[in-house]
């Protein structure tokens, strides 16, 4: 069981190095993540700069669109709960 949450060194090391070239050097990655091989390393940097590019542009949503859709919609209908159309008439 262990054995299936470890993740190998080397693709660490890679998917580091990608995410960090991404976000400073972001030219550089594009080269990089071109070159087409099976290396552990190669496959880790590539996943890293995709993972740091998925969140440029989930940053780049406005609010509403971010995060859990479901929790939005639990906000508003207990902000109205409760409450009547019309207020009673004693």
């Amino acid at each position: 069981m262990e054995d299936e949450n470890k993740v190998e060194p080397e693709y660490l090391k890679g998917f580091n190095e990608g995410y960090t070239i991404a976000q400073y050097q972001p030219d550089l990655a594009e080269k990089l993540a071109s070159i087409d091989s099976d290396f552990i390393r190669l496959v880790g940097f590539k996943d890293g700069r995709n993972q740091y590019q998925k969140e440029q542009e989930r940053e780049r949503l406005p609010l509403w669109l971010k995060g859990d859709p479901t929790s939005s919609s639990r906000s508003i209908l207990t902000k109205s709960k409760d409450r009547d159309i019309e207020p009673d008439k004693d």
